[in-house]
């Protein structure tokens, strides 16, 4: 359970961050749901459209352009620009397809999730089922479930 994650976070003074796309907030809803999370998160950001991607965190648009706002590269770049921004140990980026239709030729459900934990960034790609809310939540899960693993 993420509340588990989220308490062991807040044990080893591990400082989190996030830039939620597909989850609009969810991830740091979460967070906040468990007493004492704001020793460990001082501040996340919902960027749900292209322009808030590239004017909040500075994600290049060409990637963008290139590879879709739905892909591994841009998930990269938004983990590695929230890192420079925060600066906090752990930077997690969401970005996906929640549907109901298809984005940038990637089908619904498709969802990348960029994490920066102490420095080393890996991005993760999940191909989700079921409603929009359903995608959002397994997402979500997915970010502690690969946090408690990172820990």
């Amino acid at each position: 359970m993420y509340q588990e994650t989220v308490k062991k976070l807040i044990l080893r003074k591990l400082t989190i961050s996030t830039a939620e796309s597909i989850t609009g907030g969810l991830i740091s809803k979460m967070i906040t749901d468990v007493s004492g999370s704001s020793e460990i998160l001082k501040e996340s950001y919902v960027v749900y459209s292209n322009d808030a991607k590239i004017t909040i965190l500075g994600v290049d648009a060409g990637l963008i352009e290139k590879y879709g706002v739905v892909s591994r590269e841009v998930a990269k770049d938004m983990a590695v620009k929230l890192k420079m921004i925060t600066g906090k140990d752990i930077c997690v980026s969401v970005t996906g397809n929640a549907g109901p239709n298809v984005c940038d030729d990637k089908p619904v459900g498709r969802v990348y999730v960029g994490i920066d934990f102490l420095d080393d960034v890996n991005v993760y790609e999940l191909t989700l089922d079921g409603s929009r809310e359903e995608i959002r939540d397994k997402t979500a899960n997915f970010v502690f479930d690969k946090i408690e693993e990172l820990l």
